[in-house]
């Protein structure tokens, strides 16, 4: 069971990643190496294997919800 610190770290992470990914119309080689880096430091401050991590990115699972501003 994830811990409600480990999920807040995983939404974190998620949004984060999430920016980084979209931050570029068409990426770069340095974002793409930004992405990698930031992606490698959130997997391992998170237990977890950068491609799972990735994979949630991709979907947008674990991402904070927003409501309406």
């Amino acid at each position: 069971m994830i811990g409600n610190r480990d999920l807040t770290l995983l939404k974190e992470a998620v949004s984060e990643l999430a920016r980084l990914k979209g931050a570029a119309e068409r990426p770069t080689p340095f974002l793409s190496h930004l992405y990698a880096s930031a992606l490698e430091e959130w997997a391992g401050r998170l237990g977890m294997d950068p491609v799972q991590l990735n994979k949630l990115v991709l979907t947008g699972a674990g991402a904070p919800a927003h409501g309406p501003r």
